[in-house]
């Protein structure tokens, strides 16, 4: 009996439009979830796919000692494609003339992802070329270096091979501005019948792998038990410009999320307490006519499922053809991006929907089971008591969706932590507020004082009115801001003219050269940096261990590689000095450490360094720990020597210049003038980083459409939570002779009110989380966003005040008798 019951007042109330409220504040957290998680994850793989193009596969294991055929038949059972590749140093000779060059093996299926570009010459690319037995492939310098041409033969080890081309693209090509050596491609076969590689070569083995994320996944959760001490897997070099960007695109994504599921949470409470206020008098009139508290809470609880399971159905489609249409936004930016379908953002969207109608929703239905039935006889609802129950149960609710759908336990935390608290200092400050207006409303003689009067009567409301005003506010300035200042201030890292040509191992004589050019050609150099190649062996005379090992697992890990050092008397640019002293007139055999590496090495101030450069030992002590921007493209460096250390070793320098893109016949002129100088172009880099910018500006073009129109659903649900009392109010004063323009003018200017309070604490909330964000986790220097403040108390007024005038049209055109009869009947 009582389900039929059940479904005939759901039917009837739909009708009358009792359940929609919290039905749409589900259906908005659904939306609002599955689409925002679906949008964030889908652009994380459109970038995670953009930067495997960097490294030529979605996964490369590393070894220094060989192959692992154990992984590589993992691989094969899991159907993804692989690739091998051997990277080595060696020297190859043309007749009289040799050099020094980098030499990369590949197998026939390498690259697994980007393209490599081969050719004849710089203009003659060869689609789908790629390296063969007997073949090699070389950079465009290497021929000038030893004087070749294509179709010539070069000698590497014991083999002679044929010079087929030149090396006009890699998708894993080196990023770094100290590239070294010219590269040399060649296909694997050929490396054994060289006889370069001996006991003690200094060989990097590469497997790579791609294929479908879920497949590499169990590929490296299968292979832990079969990798050795040499092995690991390899992920994009977070400190490369390009890694860094890629990781920045990945936070401001994260962030986006995290202000999605505030919003959402934020829906759903508002819903959740217009529900329980406006079926108080129902139950009481059903408990009145004999209902039990049981069969009452049946009735509701079947009430709260059905309009769950709608909203979910109806969130989940509506939110998936939102990611659905921003992978084909994605698409037509990035046309090789493979979109792919995720149930993450429907499960996240489906468990919210839960979470919010359980501890939202099922706690005021509990509670409105339990309303006596005398309160069928009492004119006016008196309002639903502050449940502590009730609150800790949503604000529970809160962070763990925050948690769960971020991952990021930390920043949850403190994003939740950080609004709880504005919260509350909202709420004193409301109270504050109308204590202060309560002698500027006596009277109520002027629209003003009506609209002060109002405020202060609806105390309680109209705190949590403004709380949700500022959230809602709050959200959609930080994240403007986040795709406008903040993309701006990190693009303008990479500036427009900056250095886009960087030439290295200079001798002494070529900088006095290059500098006589450089004043021909009007170019403008950075400067001259001197460098070296060299070893840190040990710290406090503890030596390092080169890898991880099962042998001496208690010795600290090194660098495992020689690290370019460099010493000069100023600080560099784009280097900061975070602990310690730079060098002086009176430094002796001093070292200035680079934190992030100082972090890995357990390196503090005072320790004690021992270095090898060309077999000579000699130890330095560390001054100074130093941040450095590596995203400035500038020369950075790990280690800074203090000068005297450096006076009897012969060094090379670098040194870098801006080219504009129709002068690059220069490069082969410097080539030709330079043999022994390597030109290095870092164009490839810039236009990678500012791709990754590009595509996130679009990612947040999305978020920020859905994040808006979010935020004004959920201040439509809360003006409409007032409806009610609004209408008795308008009804009594209109019955008592006050005018529509009276009326009309006092409810604008509360709403104005309102919206100018709410609109300057979400600029004060905005700007010091702007603050933390630029400074913690974009690691850009903070400045004061003025336009935030003029923006957000106008944004807040205009907004608000249209809003409550738009949906408050209705009550204001009624006829005085109409309005008092409809009043009545509530």
């Amino acid at each position: 009996m009582w389900a039929k019951l059940a479904w005939r007042l759901f039917w009837r109330e739909l009708k009358r439009g009792e359940l929609w409220v919290i039905a749409f504040a589900l259906f908005l957290a659904v939306l609002t979830v599955v689409s925002l998680s679906g949008i964030t994850e889908s652009v994380r793989a459109a970038l995670y796919q953009r930067s495997a193009n960097f490294v030529a596969a979605d996964k490369i294991l590393r070894s220094s000692v060989g192959f692992n055929s154990d992984v590589q038949q993992k691989a094969d059972a899991l159907g993804l494609k692989a690739a091998q590749q051997l990277q080595f140093n060696s020297m190859v000779f043309a007749g009289e003339n040799m050099q020094l060059t980098a030499i990369k093996a590949v197998s026939d299926s390498y690259p697994l992802r980007g393209t490599l570009e081969l050719g004849t010459t710089v203009q003659q690319v060869k689609p789908g070329l790629k390296p063969t037995s007997g073949q090699v492939f070389v950079e465009e310098r290497l021929l000038n270096l030893l004087q070749v041409v294509p179709g010539d033969s070069i000698e590497l080890g014991e083999s002679r091979l044929q010079v087929a081309g030149i090396i006009i693209n890699e998708p894993d090509a080196p990023l770094s501005v100290f590239g070294g050596q010219p590269r040399l491609l060649m296909h694997i076969d050929d490396v054994p019948a060289t006889q370069v590689i001996q006991p003690g070569s200094r060989i990097s083995y590469r497997q790579m792998y791609a294929g479908d994320g879920d497949r590499l996944q169990q590929l490296e959760e299968q292979s832990k038990d079969l990798l050795g001490p040499q092995d690991r897997w390899q992920t994009m070099d977070r400190q490369s410009a390009v890694g860094g960007a890629v990781d920045r695109a990945e936070r401001f994504l994260l962030l986006a999320g995290l202000l999605g599921i505030v919003l959402a949470a934020c829906a759903a409470a508002v819903a959740a307490s217009r529900y329980s206020q406006r079926h108080a008098r129902a139950v009481a009139v059903m408990k009145a006519l004999g209902a039990s508290v049981t069969l009452t809470r049946k009735l509701y609880s079947s009430h709260l499922a059905l309009v769950t399971i709608f909203s979910v159905a109806l969130g989940l489609l509506l939110g998936q053809l939102a990611v659905e249409l921003s992978q084909f936004g994605i698409r037509f930016y990035l046309p090789d991006y493979e979109a792919r379908f995720s149930w993450r953002p429907l499960g996240l969207g489906t468990l919210t929907a839960l979470i919010c109608a359980l501890l939202f929703s099922a706690r005021p239905l509990w509670r409105l089971a339990a309303v006596p039935a005398l309160n069928v006889l009492r004119q006016q609802h008196e309002g639903m008591k502050l449940d502590p129950i009730h609150l800790a149960s949503g604000a529970a609710a809160i962070w763990g969706l925050m948690w769960l759908f971020s991952g990021d336990l930390f920043l949850s935390t403190a994003l939740f932590a950080l609004c709880t608290l504005f919260a509350a200092l909202l709420m004193g400050f409301a109270a504050l507020m109308m204590k202060i207006a309560k002698p500027m409303a006596a009277g109520q003689s002027s629209a003003l004082k009506l609209a002060l009067a109002n405020l202060r009567r609806r105390l309680w409301p109209n705190a949590f009115q403004l709380i949700t005003f500022t959230l809602a506010l709050f959200l959609t300035l930080l994240l403007y801001f986040l795709r406008s200042e903040l993309l701006d201030q990190w693009q303008r890292q990479v500036p427009e003219g900056a250095p886009n040509q960087f030439l290295v191992n200079l001798t002494a004589q070529d900088r006095a050269e290059l500098e006589s050019i450089a004043t021909t050609e009007n170019l403008t150099l950075t400067g001259f940096y001197p460098m070296v190649p060299g070893r840190v062996l040990a710290v406090n005379g503890e030596l390092f261990r080169d890898e991880a090992t099962k042998e001496a697992p208690e010795r600290r890990e090194g660098v495992g590689r020689e690290l370019n050092l460099t010493w000069v008397s100023e600080l560099p640019d784009n280097n900061r000095i975070s602990q310690g002293q730079w060098f002086n007139e009176n430094s002796r055999a001093e070292v200035s450490v680079e934190a992030e590496l100082a972090q890995r090495l357990l390196l503090k101030l005072g320790d004690s360094l021992q270095f090898s450069i060309g077999g000579q030992l000699f130890d330095a002590k560390v001054s100074s720990i130093r941040t450095v921007d590596w995203n400035s493209l500038q020369p950075n460096f790990y280690m800074i020597l203090s000068p005297d250390l450096m006076q009897n070793f012969p060094a090379t320098y670098i040194t870098a210049f801006y080219l504009p893109a129709d002068r690059t016949e220069l490069l082969n002129q410097l080539a030709r003038q330079f043999p022994t100088v390597s030109v290095i172009s870092v164009d490839a880099i810039l236009k990678q980083v500012n791709d990754i910018i590009n595509q996130v500006s679009v990612a947040l073009s999305f978020i920020l459409i859905l994040v808006v129109a979010a935020a004004t659903l959920v201040l439509v649900a809360q003006v409409q939570a007032t409806l009610e009392q609004r209408e008795q109010e308008l009804a009594t004063l209109r019955t008592l002779g006050a005018s529509s323009v009276f009326l009309r003018s006092a409810l604008l200017l509360e709403f104005a009110a309102l919206g100018a309070l709410a609109g300057l604490f979400a600029t004060l909330l905005a700007e010091v989380l702007l603050a933390v964000v630029q400074q913690r986790f974009f690691e850009l220097s903070y400045s004061p966003n003025w336009t935030l403040w003029w923006l957000g108390p106008v944004a807040g007024i205009g907004l608000v005040t249209v809003l409550g005038a738009w949906q408050l049209r209705g009550l204001l055109s009624l006829p005085g008798s109409l309005l008092l009869r409809r009043a009545l009947q509530s």
